[in-house]
């Protein structure tokens, strides 16, 4: 009996229990469909972080330390390293009380120069930036992130109104564009952003800060930077060679490498786990399957009395199985599909069509119904036409 024969004869036995071979490729649909869905939303989850972390700014790092820095640390460092584009301090206090008349809120203080929004490349959508006299003169001027506005003025421009900062009033100059949550999930414009120098006098008390944010001319010159900075502060803190150094330095490549690596493990764990389901279908498979060829124990027999050889009835019942667990497939690759979609439109994620991962999940299903259909193949193929006649 040639393939196209067997294939017929396969399709016309699953037909007669539709409902029964539907259930049976049950395990293998959500599996495959599991797969699909893990391994999409890995990529998208992983493309979201990339994004999230390019929003401190691509070519940016971040130098703290628990010993302060001064201002003279600033230029020194602007002076000695060779290809540092903008460097800011970064001073301030997570969580503070903000005024507007009756309005409250506890917002996130900056205090920084106007570097740090070149860095973020975060444009303004009223107002405008610090000008160099305001920073020197520590003027109480203020800039206020998107989630900060909405919260003390609605949709109204709140250019020229006066805010309180932790009971200190503060002229408001300017607003910022929506950045959106960082990966951490904080909101990243619940922010009032104050010159540096005035932060220190008016909030702080102090003059020097923990934090520089900094940022190079290209990607390519990030590492180079970071490390001509630690030898910089390793040679300014007489921190000998083989001592821990007392400051850390991070690039943004550094926190992709991380939230990337997290990802990734996520997701292929996620699809690991996943994959269990197609164990558990491939097992219903061969069960229905030792029973299909119990039922069919007679038609074994007079096929084999009009001449069928073993291998067409194994190819037979092979073919049924594998038939099962890759149109099983085909269907959980096209669920896994349509969930994927809907997922990434509800979270707002990129949908990243990975044609790699759908011929896996197809073949891996393939070859879940060759391993599992085998054996009851193999042992329909071994019954004796005889016994096969008159079993009842």
């Amino acid at each position: 009996m040639n393939m196209s024969n067997l294939l017929l004869t396969a399709l016309r036995s699953l037909g007669k229990n539709k409902m029964r071979s539907a259930l049976t490729s049950l395990g293998i649909i959500i599996g495959v469909a599991s797969v699909i869905m893990m391994v999409g939303i890995g990529n998208s989850a992983r493309v979201a972080v990339r994004d999230k972390v390019y929003t401190y700014g691509a070519n940016a790092m971040s130098i703290s330390s628990e010993r302060p820095f001064t201002e003279r640390d600033l230029e020194r460092l602007r002076r000695t390293t060779s290809y540092i584009k903008y460097i800011t301090p970064m001073s301030g206090r997570k969580a503070i009380n903000v005024k507007y008349e009756n309005r409250f809120l506890e917002s996130r203080v900056r205090g920084v120069n106007n570097d740090f929004f070149r860095i973020q490349e975060w444009p303004v959508t009223y107002g405008r930036y610090f000008t160099e006299l305001e920073i020197l003169s520590y003027e109480k001027v203020a800039i206020l992130g998107d989630s900060a506005r909405l919260a003390l003025f609605g949709n109204t421009n709140p250019v020229g109104r006066i805010i309180l900062v932790n009971n200190v009033p503060f002229h408001v100059i300017g607003s910022l564009s929506e950045l959106g949550q960082a990966f951490s999930g904080r909101d990243q414009d619940n922010v009032v952003i104050l010159p540096f120098t005035t932060t220190g006098l008016k909030i702080e008390g102090r003059r020097d800060f923990n934090e520089i944010f900094a940022s190079t001319y290209s990607e390519d010159l990030v590492e180079k930077t970071a490390g001509e900075i630690r030898r910089s502060l390793r040679i300014e803190r007489s921190v000998l060679p083989g001592q821990p150094e007392d400051f850390t330095v991070k690039t943004s490549r550094e926190k992709l490498e991380m939230a990337e690596y997290i990802a990734k493990t996520l997701a292929i764990l996620l699809a690991g786990i996943a994959s269990i389901s197609l164990i558990v279908g491939g097992i219903g498979i061969m069960n229905i399957m030792l029973v299909s060829v119990s039922e069919r124990t007679r038609e074994i027999g007079i096929r084999m009395a009009i001449g069928a050889r073993k291998q067409d009835i194994l190819l037979q019942f092979l073919i049924e199985a594998v038939t099962l667990s890759t149109g099983g497939g085909i269907a959980g690759i096209t669920l896994g599909i349509i969930i994927y979609f809907i997922i990434t439109i509800a979270v707002g994620w990129s949908f990243l069509f990975s044609l790699f991962s759908i011929a896996i999940s197809f073949l891996f299903s393939g070859a879940v119904g060759i391993f599992f259909g085998y054996y009851p193949a193999r042992k329909a193929s071994s019954l004796k036409p005889i016994d096969a006649l008159r079993y009842e």
